[in-house]
């Protein structure tokens, strides 16, 4: 199994050879429409509810032996050093500074290092099209990682996503090379195996670690969520654990609230994959935090 370079997030790292390190799975938090968000311009939400459910998905990634980032989404910069400010105080976790307004990125970098925590901020993400000003910003106050969006819609495939990664390499200085995470992109349910696919060979030719968002297509699959929250969840483990098995090293997995649901199928994958690396390199460690061993406790 090919190895990768590793990246360091707070506690927690990501890359190596699969099955080395538990996958990570990113849960998103305060976005249009979860029911704890009050005013999602100024960044007002029920606290409360907000730690009552990252305290039951860290337990639950916890008891799986996986890893949770916090992936926190905001509308203004006023919203996100709101919300950024509660995610640094209440929790010791690894978050993404998730937007799709650059304004929105460069003011959660900026409140990250107002509050010393770039140790375990994402940056998520840069692309084709990101500005001087924003990279510059990532260059005076880098972020432990940065997401690239390694995918082009319009001409989907490896080549086009291993074109995207060395162009963001001749912009981003070559110190933050090795903070780099692919972001492949999965277009729709349909072609998950062909993205997951992709996203393999993406991680053997760049040397990164490499992920993506493959439960997306399915809020647009009607037929499936016709037959109502327990065939949807299912669905949702499903699709995780499967795509887990092509060795990506993170997933975003839709709503906070999935990460309960769906931690004991990637965690069970992940057992699968360090078996297959223990039956090719013995030697190899088991590091700590590992499903290898939480998974086997009772």
């Amino acid at each position: 199994m090919g190895s990768v370079g590793t990246v360091t997030i707070g506690d927690f790292r990501l890359g190596g050879a699969v099955g080395e390190y538990p996958t990570a799975v990113l849960g998103t938090l305060f976005f249009s429409g979860q029911k704890l968000l009050v005013d999602g311009e100024r960044g007002i939400f029920d606290e409360a509810a907000a730690k009552t459910q990252i305290i039951r998905c860290a337990d639950a990634t916890g008891r799986a032996g996986i890893t949770l980032f916090l992936d926190v989404v905001a509308e203004t910069p006023e919203a996100m050093e709101r919300y950024l400010k509660f995610v640094i105080r209440e929790t010791s976790l690894p978050f993404l500074i998730d937007s799709s307004s650059d304004a929105v990125r460069m003011a959660g970098l900026a409140t990250a290092h107002k509050y010393s925590a770039c140790n375990r901020a994402v940056y998520n993400s840069i692309g084709t099209d990101t500005g001087e000003s924003e990279l510059e910003l990532i260059e005076e106050n880098p972020p432990a990682a940065i997401v690239v969006s390694a995918v082009d819609p319009m001409n989907f495939g490896l080549e086009s996503s291993l074109s995207i990664v060395r162009h963001i390499k001749e912009i981003v200085p070559v110190r933050l090379h090795d903070r780099l995470l692919l972001d492949i992109g999965f277009l729709d349910e349909a072609s998950v195996k062909i993205s997951a696919g992709i996203a393999q060979e993406i991680r053997r030719l760049s040397g990164l670690p490499v992920g993506g968002a493959p439960c997306n297509g399915m809020y647009m699959w009607d037929a499936l969520k016709a037959r109502g929250d327990a065939a949807f969840q299912m669905a949702l483990a499903a699709t995780v654990g499967y795509v887990g098995s092509f060795g990506l090293d993170f997933m975003f997995v839709g709503p906070l609230r999935n990460v309960e649901r769906i931690a004991p199928a990637v965690g069970a994958v992940d057992v699968y994959n360090r078996y297959g690396l223990q039956s090719v390199d013995p030697a190899r460690i088991l590091t700590e935090h590992h499903p290898m061993r939480a998974m086997f406790r009772q």
